[in-house]
């Protein structure tokens, strides 16, 4: 993960950005023994349940399980990659990070910049056009009847692409950018005889990614013409499944407000930011994903849809909603009356009366409830077809006290028992437990040693200890390699996380725990801090590590046995006698062996 920055340099900036120093200047934080709690900044809670671990240099939410370390803190709080994260934290602490990465991979971020500019460029000459050209008149028109005001026109950088075939093509080219790079980019088309502008005719808005970047565009067309909204085509750089427009002019709001609500177009996220309501961002026009929701989890997990009422793709929009649920957001849904969209609504109610139907919008489950039972007739096969619908809601449901509630409320509705509903629901779970058992859901209850469900496998239990003392004293390390070689881990956590101090313990760079985090993906990084909070069970280390490394042979033993039975078994059949003489032999060492119980020799 550490990409192509030299590991001597991370280290150095890792010794010097003290993660209680840093974190404090996002949260505030108390002592409490020896870590720090506060609220965490990645999800609404009453209750401070972020916890920092000053001698470990680790974070870890008890809420919502983002955890890591002071690089993973700063990627979620500014949405940042690795290398990037390192990159400002090195300023923040006076340590120079430099361009080490590879020509293949310097050449694609020379590209990822030069589109950055070009999209830049090209929407100072919208906004140029927008604000003085003659043309341009009716969309400064259209604006006026809509009441966006010059700041907010200023703040959103509105322009406006004139009806010629190459306006923009020539203004770029004579700023020395080329035909293949406006292609490139999305902001030409070539036809059957010649390349023009892609947006033409329309009033323009600039689309930036989570760190103001201009990445791409809509427009909107003012007269009749087809499509009403057209987006830069999909590139390298600019995909609707993985933008929300105006979070980077919201992201603060929204964590101030603690929900954030998502919109299906730019004029509604406009005005709804002209009456105050910053925590407004939408969808542009395509229904929600994962990508979407893991960048609205960097600031909130409430989440409040406003979509048109009687809009065509709102099938579409509650599918997206359903991948938010169940990525542990809790999503509502606001419905305005008389199919209004959230700007008409804005300019002829007003702000207070949004506010209401803010604090009125439905739960995902109730609100697709209503949809089922207003499409069904009565009866039983109605009845069974409406549950149907809303058990994927129910079953996404996060908190379990939230998820009673939501069946009991199903229950009334359809006249029906609370059991049944139940019945049904664990149905449809088990049913459906290999899909929804994904590597990014954000689960809900601790990942520690205690929650675990071991099952009376005495071996997986054996890893998970042997794990937590080695993360305690890193010099049980070579203890450990020393009678048990190789990576002998068979839980995939285990072994992922063990295959990673060794090798961070190889590097010539001092081995700390923090160090181990850079290597591992996200979910592995939370469930590791999450082991660390916990104490180690039990006192006596050496007693502890003896008993592990002896269950973790006797569970090589028994393997070994019963391949060894296998071969017995194939041995027989073939009629090879001598093959057969030998494997009884093994097997009665084995045997021998597990009966006395002395494997530590």
């Amino acid at each position: 993960m550490g990409g192509f920055i030299p590991e001597e340099i991370v280290e150095n900036i890792r010794q010097r950005a003290d993660i209680i120093q840093i974190i404090s200047e996002y949260v505030t934080l108390q002592k409490k023994g020896r870590n720090y709690v506060g609220h965490c900044p990645f999800h609404r809670e009453n209750d401070p349940s972020f916890t920092v671990t000053p001698d470990k240099q680790i974070f870890y939410c008890f809420g919502c399980n983002a955890g890591g370390n002071v690089f993973k803190f700063i990627m979620l709080q500014h949405n940042l990659s690795f290398p990037e994260a390192v990159k400002m934290l090195g300023e923040r602490v006076g340590v120079a990070v430099p361009d080490g990465y590879s020509p293949r991979v310097r050449e694609r971020l020379r590209r990822e910049e030069k589109a950055w500019k070009i999209n830049a460029l090209a929407g100072e000459f919208f906004q140029s056009i927008l604000q003085r050209h003659p043309e341009a008149a009716v969309a400064r028109e259209y604006l006026r009847g809509r009441g966006i005001s010059p700041d907010m026109i200023g703040n959103f950088g509105l322009g406006y692409a004139l009806p010629s075939w190459d306006a923009l093509l020539k203004f770029m080219q004579s700023k020395g950018i080329s035909i293949p790079e406006l292609l490139e980019v999305g902001l030409a088309v070539s036809g059957e005889r010649k390349v023009y502008d892609r947006f033409r005719g329309r009033l323009m808005f600039p689309i930036s990614d989570v760190r103001g970047r201009v990445v791409g565009f809509g427009g909107r067309v003012l007269g009749d013409g087809l499509p009403k909204y057209l987006n830069t085509a999909e590139t390298d750089y600019f995909s609707k499944g993985k933008i929300l427009y105006g979070l980077d002019r919201a992201r603060q709001a929204i964590r101030e407000a603690g929900y954030v609500i998502i919109t299906e177009g730019y004029m509604d996220t406009i005005a709804a930011h002209q009456f105050g309501m910053a925590n407004t961002v939408a969808s542009l026009g395509t229904s929600m994903t994962r990508e979407h929701g893991r960048l609205l989890m960097n600031y909130t997990r409430e989440v409040i849809i406003a979509y048109d009422a009687d809009a065509a793709g709102m099938a579409a929009a509650v599918r997206g909603l359903d991948i938010l649920q169940e990525l542990g957001c809790r999503v509502r849904v606001l419905t305005l009356p008389e199919g209004k969209d959230p700007d008409e609504f804005l300019r002829t109610r007003g702000l207070d009366q949004w506010k209401q139907q803010v604090e009125k919008a439905t739960p995902l489950v109730e609100f697709k409830l209503q949809r089922a039972m207003a499409r069904y007739q009565g009866g039983s096969v109605a009845k069974d077809a409406v549950l149907e619908e809303v058990l994927p809601a129910l079953a996404a449901i996060p908190g379990e006290l939230e998820k009673n509630e939501a069946i009991r409320l199903v229950a009334a509705k359809l006249f029906t028992g609370y059991h049944v509903v139940v019945e049904k629901l664990q149905k449809f779970t088990n049913n459906n437990r290999k899909n929804a058992v994904k590597p990014d859901k954000i689960a809900n209850n601790k990942h520690n040693i205690s929650n675990i469900k071991f099952n009376g496998d005495f071996g997986k239990r054996a890893e998970y200890g042997l794990i937590r003392l080695i993360l305690e004293d890193e010099k049980l390390i070579d203890t450990v390699a020393g009678v048990l070689p190789g990576n002998f881990f068979q839980d995939d956590f285990c072994r992922e996380v063990y295959d990673k101090i060794l090798d961070t313990y190889k590097q010539p760079v001092s081995y700390t725990l923090s160090v181990v985090f850079d290597y591992m993906e996200e979910e592995y990084q939370q469930r590791l801090s999450a082991m660390l909070m916990e104490p180690v069970p039990g006192e006596n280390t050496e007693l502890l590590l003896h008993g592990y490394i002896t269950a973790i042979k006797k569970r090589q033993l028994q393997d070994k046995s019963r391949q060894l039975q296998d071969a017995l078994a194939v041995a027989e059949k073939t009629g090879d006698r001598d093959e057969m003489v030998r494997l009884l032999q093994e097997i009665g060492s084995i045997n021998q062996t597990l009966k006395g119980g002395e494997m530590l020799q």
